[in-house]
């Protein structure tokens, strides 16, 4: 076993290389399968009455376009620290004549350059792999600075990599969630294989001031032979290669050891006797004052 190393994220605190472009596909993808589970807004929120939107770790924009398309009069912001990222989407947002959509280049982990109560609607989806348990209550206490009274944010967070028949993911989730509590992004102790996020979404906006707290819970099913098979082997196949230097560089598996255990993740999804189990969580809350 090779000696604990430094564990520095790249500079984007991201656990992957947020320049990345097959990253950034990756992400496109992942993003329309959000909004195809979970809808663009929460049931109980009317997108309707508002008028300025932010999307948070934005990525190349799948969201972004999508509301704007849907409301042509809004504004549309989106914010990601990968300068690929946010280089296509303005280029998409130039070449589709998107006025009303702006995304710039700006750290969730940093104060959010914008003035009091800009937004009507805040979301951010999947930050846990550059949020810790420092940076995530101080982002939901600017969403609630950013907002208007009357306007909601909402996170969407995941716990793992989902409960599986395949031995081979499970030990790449356990070195995942060891990696990542050594960075202090896991709310859970020692020992336990997940986040923690989704027991914490809801103190988090509680404590930074939201009112009428809501939740969804999603389970999804893609073991072998379910639709959501391939969109997930797909997923897998990007996101598990590019998690291989983060978990090396922190000293729990060798390239030659985490190259062979994603070999064996591939084969164990394509067996038909694969069975899987993804949790998501929906938490949205409201600033009424």
């Amino acid at each position: 076993m090779s000696q604990p190393q430094d564990l520095s994220l790249p500079p984007s605190g991201y656990q992957v290389d947020a320049e990345n472009a097959a990253e950034m596909a990756r992400l496109t993808r992942q993003a329309h399968m959000l909004s195809e589970l979970f809808g663009l807004f929460p049931a109980t929120v009317d997108p309707s009455s508002c008028h300025t939107f932010l999307d948070i770790g934005c990525g190349p924009g799948e969201w972004v376009f999508s509301v704007a398309e849907r409301f042509p009069g809004s504004r549309v912001m989106g914010i990601d620290i990968s300068h690929l990222m946010v280089s296509y989407a303005q280029q998409v947002a130039l070449l589709e004549g998107r006025s009303h959509v702006d995304v710039q280049v700006m750290d969730a982990r940093r104060p959010l350059l914008f003035s009091n109560s800009s937004f009507d609607f805040i979301q951010a989806r999947f930050i846990s792999g550059f949020q810790s348990t420092t940076t995530w209550p101080e982002l939901v206490g600017q969403c609630f600075r950013l907002l208007r009274p009357g306007g909601h944010f909402c996170s969407i967070e995941f716990e793992d990599l989902g409960i599986t028949s395949s031995a081979a993911l499970t030990r790449y989730n356990s070195l995942l969630m060891q990696a990542a509590r050594a960075k202090g992004q896991c709310f859970t102790p020692d020992g336990s294989n997940h986040y923690g996020i989704t027991a914490m979404q809801a103190h988090l906006l509680r404590h930074a001031g939201f009112e009428q707290i809501q939740r969804q819970a999603y389970n999804l099913d893609f073991s072998a032979g379910t639709p959501a098979h391939s969109r997930m082997y797909d997923n897998f196949q990007t996101f598990l290669k590019l998690l291989q230097p983060f978990l090396v560089q922190s000293g729990l598996i060798s390239s030659a050891e985490v190259e062979a255990l994603y070999t064996q993740i591939m084969l164990d999804m394509q067996n038909e006797q694969f069975f899987a189990l993804v949790y998501f969580q929906q938490v949205w809350g409201k600033k009424t004052s």
